[in-house]
């Protein structure tokens, strides 16, 4: 019976991982020149060590077919990706070399792994009824609990990034859930899962404070743009001129910034924290301004090249405005549509956790 409970630590302990979590150990792992077969044989003989080697193989197994669910997803969405990397009491994960381009890609990149998963273990399910050994139990209960587990609603576990299509405010439930999850079953990896996911969850939150940011910073430099195109149809003395009213308004913003507090209570003050950005946004464009303009003559190459610069960012600014409004957009048919899917496969894991802890609880004595 404790060999079985050691069994049970060690497949919970894997599944906070998968589908790239742990992104530095891949940098590590690639540094070292690991390929994905020899961390494979790595993890399998690790884990065999501990728990026999019956166990360990179908432990990576399992984490194996997970992983290709999402490899399998990536290539159809055509997103690069690194090879499968395992990782010893860790589990496995695969980088993406790029970012989903909205929630439903994501959901569709995230929900691959947990289906995989489920088609992976249902082999078990006949050579069980075959064989009558319980050993095929342990696998069928190791693989839906794994699957299932990566279904809670909250980031970075699979379910989470499934959630995001739906509502992302599902990610407050999930977080709900895995604190009541680690107040019932106390250990090393919740803590974590509950970290990230309430850093996500806050993320949520400010989602409107960044994009108001993001907003105010594309002004700011477009403001600059319509500045430094009128000072290049001025002649020599209105250039002067103009750039030492530069030099006043920005030591007023700068006086102005100094009287200013420079902290603020998120949510509560965001008002003031939104004016403090624009004049440091201000401050710090129109000092480049000024650096670009030095002489109170047009340095053409260098205002050209200014000029290049604020374009380029205002283009940065707006795709980031887009990316924060558009993201998790999706109409109501998707959501549904993506909402019936998760709940489905999560019926189906609960059923299948349920029958395979059935099967160990009535052979407990073969398996302890």
């Amino acid at each position: 019976m404790k060999r079985l409970k050691k069994a049970w630590i060690a497949f919970l302990s894997v599944v906070l991982f998968l589908s790239g979590k742990l992104k530095w150990v891949l940098a590590v792992f690639k540094f070292l020149k690991f390929s994905s077969l020899i961390s494979l044989f790595i993890s399998i003989g690790a884990y065999a060590m501990v728990y026999g080697w019956k166990f360990a193989v179908a432990l990576v197994y399992l984490l194996y077919v997970h992983e290709m669910g999402h490899l399998f997803a990536a290539k159809r969405l055509g997103i690069p990706t690194s090879k499968a990397i395992f990782i010893p009491f860790v589990g496995a994960l695969i980088a993406l070399k790029e970012e989903p381009k909205s929630a439903k890609d994501e959901a569709y990149l995230a929900y691959a792994g947990p289906l995989w998963g489920t088609l992976g273990f249902l082999p078990a399910l006949p050579l069980f009824w075959m064989t009558g050994d319980p050993f095929w139990g342990l696998v069928i209960a190791l693989g839906a609990l794994i699957n299932l587990f990566n279904l809670m609603p909250l980031h970075p576990l699979d379910g989470g990034r499934i959630a995001g299509v739906i509502s992302p405010k599902l990610w407050f439930v999930g977080l709900m859930g895995m604190t009541a999850y680690f107040l019932w079953k106390p250990g090393p990896i919740a803590p974590l899962i509950i970290l990230l996911g309430a850093v996500k969850c806050w993320e949520l939150l400010r989602r409107e404070f960044r994009w108001k940011k993001a907003q105010i910073h594309k002004e700011v430099n477009e403001s600059l743009l319509r500045e430094i195109q009128r000072y290049m149809l001025l002649s020599e003395e209105e250039q002067q001129e103009m750039y030492w009213r530069w030099e006043d308004e920005l030591e007023r913003a700068e006086a102005e910034l100094q009287r200013r507090k420079t902290w603020h209570i998120p949510v509560f003050q965001d008002e003031q924290k939104l004016q403090n950005y624009r004049l440091e946004r201000y401050v710090e464009k129109y000092s480049q301004l000024l650096e670009a303009t030095r002489w109170g003559g047009l340095q053409e190459q260098t205002v050209l090249h200014f000029i290049h610069a604020l374009q380029k960012e205002i283009e940065e600014n707006e795709q980031e405005i887009q990316k924060q409004a558009v993201y998790y957009r999706a109409d109501a048919k998707t959501k549904w549509t993506w909402l019936c899917l998760y709940l489905a496969l999560a019926v189906v894991l609960a059923v299948f956790t349920a029958y395979g802890q059935q099967i160990m609880d009535a052979n407990q004595p073969f398996i302890s």
